[in-house]
């Protein structure tokens, strides 16, 4: 596998976690386990198209082909399936990061798994072609970055100081109700707001940042026990719980698929955060 990462420019590092291309060889069916993250990305694909479900083969759930869409606003894992041939370029944003880049409602992206060109419109089937044509990851990165920086300077959406403090604090483990009397705002507020420019209620926000951190730790060399401890868990059974609910895995499944490998691997999406695992 072809993998190729960059950090954004200083200039877009609130909004802009990093870059990735990569490109997978043919081969077998291949099924990828894709964890809760606390970010969005969007794809822009060149080769073949990922078939996205539920991990309980839940029928009432539909699976979807995509190839160039956004992931946003997710507090359960899905599956993507595919045979190889796949090659892009991933973009992964913080939410109001994104937000501010698309001018949108983040609840509104936050389910179905939207194509670039219903997030975009016509410029984001031009962008995928623009960058697909260049010959090198550098020349696509900064073709990318490009176009992003401009989106950012011409966006009306900037957003609330209370949204990004909140966001911080969520991430340091603070109750809601302290979050609330920190920013001032009542829990039906704070809600809409993260609606708006998360796409996801806060406490969703909250369970999320809470597996990552507890994953960290145990795939970082801590046991389970302790895991659940650092991230706030009642005990360890209460995390067990939450793993299974939100990624279909036990955790000693999880970490024994993970084979060692530690957060932000070349399996993930983000430096430091758990985001895939390979089933197969």
């Amino acid at each position: 596998m072809e993998s190729v990462r960059r950090e954004p420019d200083p200039g877009l590092h609130r909004l802009v976690h990093s870059y990735h291309g990569f490109r997978m060889p043919d081969g077998p069916e291949r099924s990828r386990l894709e964890i809760p993250s606390g970010a969005v990305t969007l794809l822009l694909a060149f080769g073949e198209p990922i078939r996205i479900g539920p991990v309980d083969d839940d029928p009432a759930v539909p699976t979807l082909q995509r190839t160039s869409f956004l992931t946003a606003g997710r507090s359960t894992a899905s599956i993507g399936r595919h045979r190889g041939r796949i090659h892009g370029l991933e973009i992964t944003l913080s939410h109001t990061g994104a937000h501010q880049l698309f001018g949108t409602p983040m609840v509104h992206l936050a389910n179905g798994l939207p194509t670039v060109s219903e997030v975009l419109g016509r410029e984001g089937d031009l962008l995928v072609e623009q960058v697909a044509g260049l010959p090198t990851w550098e020349e696509r990165f900064a073709r990318v970055e490009a176009y992003l920086r401009a989106r950012a300077a011409d966006s009306p959406v900037t957003p609330s100081w209370q949204v990004t403090r909140a966001l911080r604090l969520v991430a340091a483990g603070r109750p809601l109700r302290d979050v609330q009397r920190d920013v001032g705002w009542s829990a039906r507020h704070l809600r809409t707001r993260f609606l708006e420019q998360v796409g996801m209620p806060p406490k969703a926000v909250a369970r999320v940042l809470r597996l990552q951190t507890a994953l960290r730790a145990r795939l970082a060399g801590r046991t389970w026990a302790q895991a659940a401890a650092l991230a706030r868990f009642h005990d360890q059974a209460h995390l067990s719980h939450e793993v299974r609910a939100m990624t279909g895995l036990t955790p000693g499944r999880l970490a024994e698929l993970r084979h060692g490998a530690p957060p932000g691997s070349a399996l993930d999406r983000l430096p430091g955060r758990v985001t895939s695992v390979l089933l197969g």
